[in-house]
This record gives structure tokens, sequence and C-alpha cells, in this order.
């Protein structure tokens, strides 16, 4: 049987790893080819390419990293895990050095792949 939190935890590893480094390649190979991203105030972003555009857009702008704590983790079934996290985000904008920190909650559903590969399906969070 899966432990949801050794998921989570090695999600939020990946994901703050990919953020940090500015990736948009590694940060699209997170998602599924199906995944769905909803930002804050957005519109759905829909599929891994559309996801990784508009996540290279940020950082085309600033210097992102991220630092992520395991909230709680949830397994659904064998090949299903909803997971949540607490970030802690700073930006550098490029332009002009400003610096931006907040906090975020963030949501995922992630799917282990036939690969046995753990993808996102699906993320959402706010901004505190």
């Amino acid at each position: 049987m899966i432990d949801a939190n050794e998921v989570l935890k090695a999600m939020c590893e990946k994901y703050q790893a990919a953020v940090s480094a500015n990736d948009s390649t590694a940060y699209r190979k997170l998602f599924a080819t199906d995944a769905i991203r909803i930002p804050p105030g957005s519109e759905p972003e829909r599929g891994s390419d559309e996801i990784s555009k508009s996540e290279q857009k940020d950082y085309d702008v600033a210097k992102w990293t991220v630092q992520l704590t395991p909230l709680d983790a949830l397994r659904i079934d064998d090949r299903w895990v909803y997971g949540i996290a607490q970030g802690n985000v700073n930006t550098v904008a490029y332009a002009d050095g400003a610096t931006n920190s907040y906090k975020t909650t963030k949501t995922w559903l992630f799917h282990q792949e036939d690969s046995g590969e753990w993808l996102i399906k699906r993320q959402m969070w706010n901004l505190k």
C-alpha cells in the first residue's frame, strides 16, 4: 500500500526544485499531459504544455524561489493521492530588483501513471 505522506513529500521536493531553478521544462514534467492548473483569479490552464508556458512567463520577469511544507495527504486509492502544502514564495524582479514574498496554500491531486511515476493531475492554490 502507498504512503500518501511520502508521495506528497516527494512531490513537494520536486516541485520546489523545479520552481527554484526557474526551469519550466522540469516543471512541465511534474504534470500529467491532461493536467489542469488553476491559478488564483485566473482561468484554468489545460495540459502540461500550456501550464509550462504560463510558468515560463513568470520566470521571464523574475527569479522565483519556493519552500514547501507538506500539511496533509489523503490516499484516495492505490493510484490517487490528494495533497495540501504550505508554500513560502520569494521573487526578485529582473527589471529593478524589487522583491516580493508571500505565502500560499497549494492543493494537488496526484496520480500514479502506468510507468509508476507520480504526476500532478490537478493543482489549485491561494495566496495569503
